[in-house]
């Protein structure tokens, strides 16, 4: 085949979606105006209530601050398409929405790991808690969780886009760096080596998150009933959301790499989205209906608006 610098790639996704289009619109638009809304009014509740200016929630606001990140780079150009009978995006735009994307993933499990070690300390060691989680190292926690994505990010997107390609058609809804490197008509072992070391920093703090909550889980089965109550509560949304994720995750990677038959397109289509799709909307629902600080401050807006009202 013909060694190319293509400008624009085709996504050949949209194809499988028939006459359907209309339909999947409507709910993209409600699912993404509902993100909106949800992850929003958390982040500006934490921002105005100084209560919840702790560690734990200051983790929460960038956790979902992340999932606003990562749903705008995916649902706005998605919408788009979906309005349109040419699927097409131009490499800059391609590499941008590509880079977004996979800063959403690798910051997530970054942030993750650090509520899990945030949840574990203040477990395991509640007297040492304000000394270990000061301020300058919520600060520097934070700056790790952001930065390192973006540096290990801004290589992988360098690696891909110095490749000579041989076509320019991606069988995805939006751009993905795996199905980009397939599409290489030279030799890709760097970008494989790379894409093998990236994995592993993700998949690698989940065996820290796991351990963390198995010594949580250890603590409070020696515990009594109430402290037990109060870890559950503070760790299940955390717990859930990590199976949410991980589960979506692991779904988009195996259906991306090992290329696993479709059976129902549309359908797998929609299933390899839900890590972009399902935990910015469940995340901000689980944290306000469970964390009760959280709870309890919507709940008293809610009644405060209420009496304004009437």
């Amino acid at each position: 085949m013909e060694n190319v610098s293509y400008e624009i790639f085709i996504l050949t996704a949209f194809q499988d979606f028939g006459t359907k289009k209309e339909a999947y619109f409507c709910l993209s638009l409600i699912g993404y105006l509902l993100i909106i809304i949800f992850n929003s009014s958390l982040v500006i509740l934490i921002y105005n209530e100084k209560k919840l200016h702790e560690p734990m929630y200051i983790f929460l606001c960038n956790l979902l601050f992340c999932e606003l990140v990562g749903s705008t780079s995916f649902y706005i150009k998605f919408m788009f398409d979906l309005q349109t009978d040419v699927h097409i995006i131009s490499r800059s735009l391609c590499f941008t929405q590509m880079f977004f994307i996979y800063i959403y993933t690798s910051t997530e499990v970054s942030i993750l790991t650090v509520m899990a070690h945030d949840r574990y300390i203040a477990i395991n060691a509640p007297l040492h808690y304000i000394t270990i989680f000061s301020t300058t190292k919520v600060q520097k926690l934070i700056f790790v969780s952001w930065i390192y994505p973006i540096f290990m990010m801004s290589i992988g997107m360098m690696l891909s886009a110095r490749l000579p390609l041989c076509g320019n058609e991606i069988n995805r809804v939006y751009c993905n760096n795996w199905e980009i490197v397939k599409l290489s008509c030279t030799d890709t072992s760097s970008n494989n080596i790379y894409g093998f070391v990236v994995l592993c920093t993700i998949l690698i703090p989940f065996i820290f998150i796991v351990y963390s909550y198995m010594k949580i889980l250890s603590v409070c089965l020696n515990s009594s009933r109430s402290q037990k109550y109060k870890a559950f509560q503070t760790c299940l949304p955390h717990l859930v959301t990590l199976i949410f994720f991980l589960s979506s995750l692991l779904f988009e990677l195996i259906e991306s790499r090992l290329n696993v038959k479709r059976i129902t397109n549309a359908v797998t289509a929609f299933a390899s989205l839900e890590f972009l799709t399902v935990p910015p909307l469940l995340n901000p629902l689980i944290y306000g209906m469970i964390l009760p600080e959280i709870r309890k401050r919507v709940v008293c807006l809610f009644l405060k608006r209420k009496k304004q009202s009437s």
